[in-house]
């Protein structure tokens, strides 16, 4: 099953708006790695392990970043 990897903005009702970095990765584990070394990519970045999403911090604000299976 491909896997996509997705980030939305987090703050001022912006939850809902969130868009695909990447799509049509072959494995979960391949897609979990690219999204988490793209969040550690900024200096101020983490996991949220409750959420089973990463989050990093960039001049425009809070971002949550994760991957998930296509629909």
């Amino acid at each position: 099953m491909a896997h996509s990897i997705y980030v939305r903005k987090i703050g001022n009702g912006c939850e809902n708006s969130w868009k695909t970095l990447a799509h049509a990765i072959q494995t979960r584990s391949e897609a979990v790695l690219l999204a988490r070394r793209l969040a550690s990519s900024y200096p101020e970045s983490g996991a949220d392990p409750f959420k089973r999403v990463f989050w990093f911090r960039d001049r425009t604000g809070l971002h949550e970043i994760w991957a998930a299976p296509e629909a």
